[in-house]
């Protein structure tokens, strides 16, 4: 279902390009570690999986739509597929973790300048499986806070950009941090190197988590 969201996304921002104030898609690649506990239960049944600094690679696909109307907000979408991360399980087997996440994110543009800064709110779904000892599937939605920045370098075609997405209640927080920098080699067309830096510090009745997902990225983009 996310890869069909993202592929509706894509097309529509396609199609309406013309009309619209901005538009930019990227990919990466994106290579992560992981490390910390991950506790499911379901139906009275529990699975832990304690990760260790492993690792894996997978791409990650984000794009933005900004319009010229100031009342509405613009949308940003940001897709990461399975990632997926090996840990022992307590009893002395091992468990997978697999993790899929879909960013939609509104938000308005307070500055478009040599500085910009963006500021909204995200819905992140998570998928997410664990097979081992165990096979468990399960899904979170996660409202977040978002905001973004970006720093031209005046005579270079280079830009700084940043954005958070975060939330914290009740002792749990969840954060998902990008840096990176982006070079123009033509008519809008940018190579990408970044740093991704997640959290997840969660103590529900279903799930505990003490997860950090970390890692770099390369990439290409293009900006309309």
């Amino acid at each position: 279902m996310n890869k069909v969201f993202l592929a509706l996304c894509v097309g529509s921002a396609l199609a309406s390009a013309s009309t619209l104030a901005g538009f930019g898609i990227e990919a990466d690649y994106y290579m992560p570690e992981a490390k910390g506990d991950f506790r499911y239960t379901e139906n009275g049944v529990t699975s832990n999986t304690h990760v260790n600094n492993d690792s894996d690679s997978q791409y990650q696909v984000g794009l933005y739509l900004e319009h010229p109307v100031p009342v509405l907000p613009n949308l940003r979408a940001d897709f990461t597929p399975d990632t997926t991360f090996s840990g022992s399980d307590g009893l002395g087997g091992t468990n997978t973790l697999k993790l899929s996440q879909m960013d939609a994110t509104l938000y308005y543009e307070i500055l478009d300048n040599v500085v910009d800064l963006d500021i909204g709110l995200t819905g992140k779904i998570i998928n997410g499986e664990v097979t081992g000892t165990i096979n468990q599937n399960f899904d979170v939605v996660i409202p977040m806070g978002y905001i973004a920045a970006a720093v031209s370098i005046p005579t270079l075609p280079v830009r700084l950009d940043a954005d958070i997405k975060y939330v914290a209640y009740s002792g749990n927080s969840i954060s998902d941090m990008r840096i990176k920098a982006a070079w123009e080699v033509f008519a809008g067309l940018e190579a990408v190197a970044g740093y991704r830096y997640e959290s997840l510090e969660l103590d529900e009745n279903d799930i505990y988590s003490t997860l950090k997902i970390q890692g770099p990225f390369i990439g290409v983009g293009y900006r309309f």
